[in-house]
């Protein structure tokens, strides 16, 4: 059979929470309460909520807290379509029950006390405990969706002049930022929401939150405690006022949201400051940006000066090369011209000298023909050079006559040439020889090189 927490007893709701006081801080069942029970379950006078018909049983005494319930008799055969209540809402109920029997020191308390049927839905509205001598009501919600104006304006409406405390459950009131709608209904009426966490059906567990929400200065809900202690530390004032500690939780709010804007201003304050060191540090920075941009653009000016002025100054030399390369091609040519009219000359002449070697304006060596008496490069001569005859020499054209008969000449030429000969003196052009130090040994080469290609063997002793 599935337990219920509430039962019909002559047309009032009774929920197993009824059953339980507190004696000198204490949880107990109530004995009078648990006979009168019983004895209306004898007679059959509990009825299913539902309206199903079934008898009800109460399941209490010497038993666990968890375990009380009330339950359909044996031999029920209907349909019963009675929701089953959350543990947490049993226990927040237990819990809230002992705690205003302990701090209202009253035997009128009544649980779960209908107010009207609402015609769309199966839902009652109810104040979860009322005391009509007190003038204290009290409304529990343990899901957050059902906190609809509807539920409050009626709620307000059928108070009576009684003061109405707004409790919910603890258990989801982390918004993460978002706006707490459902628990914002009840801070615009009560000014805080008193948010309740049990630990079991044990009063003595039982915490009670005081909370309020508020926008920090990021624009993020924020949740602001108030205090926070065993549910039994707050005590309830004859005008109906929640204490902690001797202290209104009204005057307690007006105290941590003056301490909570203070702190909001204050971190708005040094934003401010932040905010103005940024733009004055952005001020400075975007200053020192401006000089280096200025150093910049002046060095920049400077290098291009320093440029202009080295590129003038590459170009003056360059002109000044130019100039003087010229100069050396004119004074070149000039000597060319010269060398040619002195070629000339002698060519002309016909007077061959014999005191250095014949050559053109283009530096080839020329020969005069001993026979024939021409000028002609020394590639036109089968032999030239020699002792005393520096530009004379033979060409092909006389060494292949055979009507010239060069013997007497050449042997005369021997001669002259071993009475006269200087081993020292080169037999081509009549310079000077020295000895060199060639990769294949020693040898004799004229100073001339490379005008003279004449060399000598040096043989070994």
């Amino acid at each position: 059979m599935a337990q219920r927490t509430v039962a019909l007893c002559d047309g009032k709701f009774i929920g197993i929470e009824s059953i339980y006081t507190v004696i000198d801080g204490k949880q107990i069942n109530i004995p009078d309460k648990l006979e009168q029970l019983r004895a209306k379950s004898r007679n059959n006078e509990l009825f299913c909520p539902c309206g199903c018909g079934a008898n009800l049983v109460l399941v209490a005494g010497e038993r666990n807290l968890r375990e009380q319930h009330f339950r359909i008799k044996e031999g029920f055969d209907g349909i019963c379509q009675m929701p089953v209540e959350g543990i947490n809402s049993i226990d927040s109920k237990i819990a809230l029950k002992c705690w205003l029997e302990d701090k209202l020191h009253t035997d009128d308390i009544e649980s779960r006390v209908p107010i009207r049927t609402v015609s769309e839905s199966e839902r009652k509205y109810e104040f979860t405990f009322l005391s009509a001598k007190k003038k204290v009501a009290l409304s529990f919600c343990n899901e957050y969706r059902n906190l609809s104006d509807d539920k409050f304006t009626i709620l307000e409406q059928h108070s009576n002049g009684n003061s109405i405390i707004y409790v919910a459950s603890g258990d989801k009131s982390e918004t993460n930022g978002q706006y707490p709608e459902g628990l914002m209904k009840i801070q615009r009426r009560q000014g805080y929401c008193l948010l309740l966490n049990v630990d079991g059906a044990d009063y003595s567990k039982a915490e009670l939150t005081v909370v309020y929400y508020e926008k920090n200065a990021d624009g993020v809900w924020e949740k602001v405690n108030i205090a926070r202690d065993k549910l039994s530390k707050f005590d309830i004032s004859d005008s109906s006022q929640i204490m902690y500690h001797n202290h209104s939780l009204c005057d307690m709010l007006k105290e941590k949201q003056l301490e909570f804007n203070k702190h909001q201003q204050a971190i708005i304050y040094q934003r401010e400051l932040d905010k103005i060191h940024a733009e004055e540090a952005w001020r400075a920075d975007e200053e020192r940006r401006k000089q280096a941009r200025i150093k910049a653009e002046k060095d920049r000016k400077a290098e291009l000066e320093r440029r202009e002025k080295e590129r003038i100054e590459q170009e003056k030399i360059a002109a000044e090369k130019k100039e003087q390369a010229r100069m050396e091609q004119e004074r070149v040519e000039v000597e060319k011209r010269q060398k040619r009219q002195e070629f000339l000359k002698v060519i002309n002449s016909g007077d061959c000298p014999e005191d250095r070697v014949l050559t053109d304006e283009g530096g080839r060596r020329w020969v005069q023909c001993e026979f024939c008496g021409k000028f002609a490069p020394v590639s036109a001569f089968a032999s030239y050079g020699g002792f005393g005859k520096l530009n004379k020499g033979k060409c092909y054209e006389c060494s292949r006559n055979p009507n010239i008969n060069t013997e007497v000449n050449v042997s005369e030429e021997k001669a002259r040439q071993k009475q006269r000969y200087d081993p020292n003196i080169c037999p081509e052009c009549g310079g000077r020889l020295r000895l060199i130090q060639g990769p294949f040994g020693k040898f004799m080469g004229c100073e001339d090189y490379p005008t003279c290609k004449f060399n000598r063997r040096v043989r070994k002793k």
